[in-house]
């Protein structure tokens, strides 16, 4: 009977272990109604040790759900929902502790909502793949499969335009407006004016001096 006893035992362990872990996969359970598209992670700058992770979260109804928190311990443990948003005419960065969905499509992009990933231990390369995990308000996650990407591949056009802009139309003009303007037009007037007026009055200096010699003579 003891020799029984202890052959049990470690069967009765198994499967209080097996109970334990079936119970904490049912606790966590899939979000339902949501779907993720578009996951990608941008490629690290060479020596920084952030970056971002963006994505497309489908929600299919108006049932309230916020965004909690992320997860990608493949690349990080730090990792965090951040905005942007212009303050005193400069766009700055925050951390926010969630994120209401809506109906529709919820864009998570460069310039806007995003997940920030933070204190990375090492840089990624163009084509990794590593799974990104969702947290939402009532417990349940959803995780997609996101693959690293260049910064022109994840950069939005409308951003990719303003940067051209910014580029090619600000600089640009300033740089025609000094070129072809202030400066253009202070060497007009050095040439045209000081100049051409010392040059008289070298001329009126010449004449004088013709004078005084014929008095002379």
């Amino acid at each position: 009977m003891k020799k029984l006893a202890i052959l049990l035992t470690p069967l009765a362990m198994m499967t209080l272990v097996n109970a334990e872990t079936n119970a904490k996969e049912a606790a966590v359970q899939e979000t339902k109604g949501v779907e993720l598209v578009n996951c990608a992670i941008q490629q690290n700058i060479p020596g920084a040790k952030a970056t971002g992770a963006f994505l497309t979260i489908k929600k299919q109804d108006d049932t309230p759900l916020s965004l909690s928190s992320a997860q990608l311990p493949s690349v990080t443990p730090h990792v965090e929902i951040h905005e942007m948003v212009m303050k005193d005419g400069t766009m700055k960065m925050s951390q926010i502790e969630s994120y209401p969905l809506k109906k529709g499509d919820n864009i998570f992009q460069k310039g806007g909502y995003h997940i920030m990933l933070m204190e990375m231990e090492k840089p990624l390369t163009i084509g990794e793949k590593h799974q990104l995990t969702l947290t939402f308000s009532d417990g349940s996650s959803k995780s997609c499969e996101a693959e690293v990407k260049s910064v022109e591949a994840l950069t939005p056009k409308k951003m990719k335009h303003d940067m051209k802009g910014m580029k090619h139309g600000d600089m640009k003009h300033d740089m025609k407006d000094m070129k072809h303007g202030d400066m253009k037009h202070d060497m007009k007037d050095m040439k045209h004016g000081d100049m051409k007026h010392d040059m008289k009055k070298d001329g009126d200096m010449k004449k004088n001096m013709s004078h005084d010699m014929k008095k002379a003579q």
